[in-house]
C-alpha cells in the first residue's frame, strides 16, 4: 500500500491556482521497461499506481487539461547504463507507454535522454506555448525521475502537485523521502 504524507486532496488555493493558470498532467516514465516484471528496472510498486494514474488522465482529459507523457528514451550506448541496466532504449518495445495509460493522439510526448525531464527537451516550451503554470507530475520513480522532474518545473516558476497514490518508489523509505522533500523543499502540493 502506497502511504503519503498528508491525505488530502487539491486544496482551495491550488483549484484557484488551476483556475488562474492552465495545469497540465505529467506522466514520467510509466514505460514497459520500469513497469512490466521482468523488465531490466522493474519498479513493482508501479502496478498499484497504474489505476489512479488512470483517474488522473480521464480527470484531465474531461476538464481539458494537457497531458504530457515524459518518457526515456535512451541511446544504446548511453552514459546512464554505467550506473543502471541498459533500458527504455528509443525505439524498443521497453521506451513504450504500456498498453493501460497508452497516449491518446491529442496528448503531448516528450522523450527525455536523462532522469530530468526540462534538461535538453521541449518540455518547458510546450508547456509556456499552453500557458500552463500548475503541473501535476505522477509516474516513477518518485526519488528520482518524479524528484527532479518536479524540482526542475519549480525552479522554473511552475506551481507542482503530487498526488502521492500516483507516484512509484523504488522502495517506500525512498518514495516517502522524496514526497517529504517536494513538500517541504520546493513546496509541492503533495496530497
Amino acid at each position: 500500500m502506497i502511504r503519503v504524507p498528508h491525505n488530502r486532496g487539491p486544496s482551495e488555493s491550488s483549484r484557484s491556482a488551476k483556475m488562474a493558470k492552465h495545469e497540465a498532467l505529467l506522466i514520467i516514465d510509466m514505460l514497459n521497461d520500469f513497469c512490466r516484471e521482468g523488465a531490466p528496472l522493474f519498479v513493482p510498486m508501479t502496478r498499484e499506481v497504474i489505476p489512479n494514474i488512470r483517474r488522473e488522465i480521464g480527470r484531465a482529459r474531461r476538464e481539458g487539461t494537457a497531458v504530457v507523457y515524459v518518457c526515456d528514451a535512451h541511446d544504446r550506448n548511453d552514459v546512464e547504463f554505467k550506473n543502471w541496466p541498459p533500458h527504455a532504449v528509443e525505439g524498443s518495445p521497453g521506451a513504450e507507454v504500456i498498453d493501460e495509460l497508452k497516449p491518446s493522439a491529442r496528448d503531448i510526448i516528450i522523450h527525455k535522454k536523462t532522469l530530468m525531464g526540462f534538461h535538453n527537451t521541449d518540455l518547458e516550451n510546450k508547456l509556456r506555448g499552453l500557458g500552463v503554470g500548475l503541473v501535476t507530475v505522477t509516474g516513477c520513480v518518485t526519488n528520482i525521475c518524479v524528484m527532479l522532474t518536479a524540482v526542475e518545473a519549480a525552479v522554473r516558476g511552475f506551481n507542482v502537485r503530487v498526488p502521492g497514490d500516483c507516484v512509484a518508489g523504488l522502495d517506500m523509505q525512498m518514495h516517502e523521502f522524496a514526497l517529504r522533500e517536494l513538500e517541504q523543499v520546493i513546496k509541492a502540493e503533495v496530497y
